[in-house]
């Protein structure tokens, strides 16, 4: 009987599992390339709008939801 093959098995499973582990670990704390640019048009709207924080910080979650970005406040 081959009992080489019994050995490498496991081994193959584990890293195979670790590699996958791996790879979703990274694309969950990747953040889409389209939510970046939302912050960007705040800070824009921010400073050139005066004092219309409202309408920038609206346009800024409404620009997350149609993205698909995770939805939060806007940045200070």
């Amino acid at each position: 009987m081959d009992t080489r093959n019994r050995s490498i098995r496991p081994r193959l499973i584990a890293f195979a599992a670790a590699a996958f582990g791996l790879g979703a670990a990274l694309a969950a704390s990747a953040e889409p390339p389209q939510c970046l640019h939302c912050v960007q048009d705040y800070y824009y709207c921010r400073d050139h709008s005066g004092n219309d924080y409202g309408t920038c910080s609206n346009n800024f979650m409404n620009c997350q939801m149609e993205g698909g970005c995770p939805v939060g406040l806007p940045p200070p």
